[in-house]
């Protein structure tokens, strides 16, 4: 793996475990406090939500709009 696709992997963003593929290689840390705000930061390493809570949002919605549409 190239350190260009860790860095952009995840929506232009670090994947999530950077960190631990690349602490061994270099100064991960300070590489990312230098490059990128916190909010970004914050976004990185902020686990996925479950998927099916996702589903279970969408199929929400879903019924949601239909209602509206009625």
């Amino acid at each position: 793996m190239n350190f260009l696709f860790c860095r952009t992997e995840n929506n232009m963003l670090p994947c999530r475990w950077v960190v631990g593929c690349w602490k061994e290689r270099m100064e991960i840390q300070t590489f990312l406090e230098d490059h990128y705000t916190d909010d970004e930061l914050e976004q990185i390493f902020t686990p996925p939500r479950p998927k099916i809570e996702t589903l279970i949002n969408l199929v929400a919605k879903a019924k949601k709009s239909a209602k509206q549409d009625e």
